[in-house]
């Protein structure tokens, strides 16, 4: 059987060990031309969630392929629907680590709190050792926003509590005994936006949570407030939250994710923003663990019981 690996950026070539398979390695893919030249003639392809889109012109195009694995936990980037009227596998690597994610979400907010990339941008730029205008403000005491209480969010909210902070919560699925058990509280998101001092955001992207953070949302956060999105950059209205940080409803924004985040670039102007090209999953140990997940479930698949599978 033949097996595409594309978008082969992280990992290393050596730890890729599958038997029964003739495995091409490419790098990341980005157009569909690109995507079915190197899928087209493949029965399994092995994709990540930063590059190409599966679409169902995609899929028509390969008319040999039986699993999709993408090395990610998000699948918004594959036309489920089409791949199931194809009957085409496709699995995902569901929890590679959450922590890493809530740990990057507590940097992102501890340098946009505390000005630590402005504090350094004058230091290497400038070269001014002076911290005039970069006061910040304290975690400590303050109250934080968890917006989906999933794996990371857990444990974010566990961190949170680590620096000081008292947690408010929103889940379209409240898990009270996990509220019980951790010692927070689940509200409403109006509520949750209107009372946190910092609100970090843990869905993922579908229809339902879309711009969950759009004007109308953004309208009734509370003045002041920092939001941090590690999950998916089309969860957050770009135009609307550059609006809200202009008119200084937000002290300012830490964004790992983007909408359209590999093909736009948005200007935030001088609105204190800290963007990192979405690095929340990008750690060594979380690269060696999404790679030996993936190819668990081409084993699984190959045994004829897949795992992990979203379609």
């Amino acid at each position: 059987m033949k097996l595409a690996f594309v978008d082969f950026v992280f990992e290393e070539r050596e730890a890729i060990r599958l038997e029964g398979f003739e495995i091409e390695v490419h790098p990341p893919l980005r157009t569909p031309a690109e995507l079915v030249a190197a899928a087209a003639g493949t029965d399994v392809l092995l994709m990540r969630d930063q590059f190409g889109q599966v679409t169902a012109e995609v899929l028509a195009a390969c008319p040999r392929l039986k699993l999709i694995v993408t090395r990610s936990a998000g699948y918004d980037h594959i036309d489920l629907e089409a791949a199931r009227a194809r009957g085409i596998v496709v699995c995902n690597v569901p929890d590679y680590g959450a922590h890493m994610i809530a740990e990057h979400a507590f940097g992102l907010m501890l340098a946009v709190a505390r000005n630590i990339c402005r504090g350094h941008e004058r230091y290497r730029r400038l070269q001014r050792f002076d911290d005039t205008g970069l006061g910040g403000v304290e975690l400590y005491g303050k109250t934080l926003g968890v917006i989906g209480t999933g794996r990371i969010g857990r444990h974010s909210i566990r961190i949170g509590q680590g620096f000081g902070m008292a947690i408010l919560a929103y889940d379209v699925a409240p898990d009270e005994a996990l509220a019980a058990m951790l010692g927070f509280h689940y509200r409403p998101l109006d509520e949750v936006l209107a009372n946190a001092d910092f609100i970090t955001l843990h869905v993922p992207l579908i229809p339902d949570t879309r711009h969950l953070i759009d004007a109308e949302a953004l309208a009734r956060v509370k003045p002041g407030a920092i939001l941090v999105n590690t999950s998916r950059g089309g969860v957050v209205d770009t135009l609307a939250l550059k609006e809200a940080l202009v008119a200084g409803r937000l002290r300012g924004a830490g964004l790992d994710v983007l909408e359209d985040e590999r093909t736009a670039y948005h200007d935030f102007g001088q609105a204190h923003v800290v963007i990192t090209p979405h690095l929340g999953w990008y750690t060594q140990e979380a690269r060696d663990r999404i790679l030996q997940i993936s190819l668990q479930n081409v084993r699984a698949w190959m045994a004829g019981e897949p795992v992990n599978r979203v379609a």
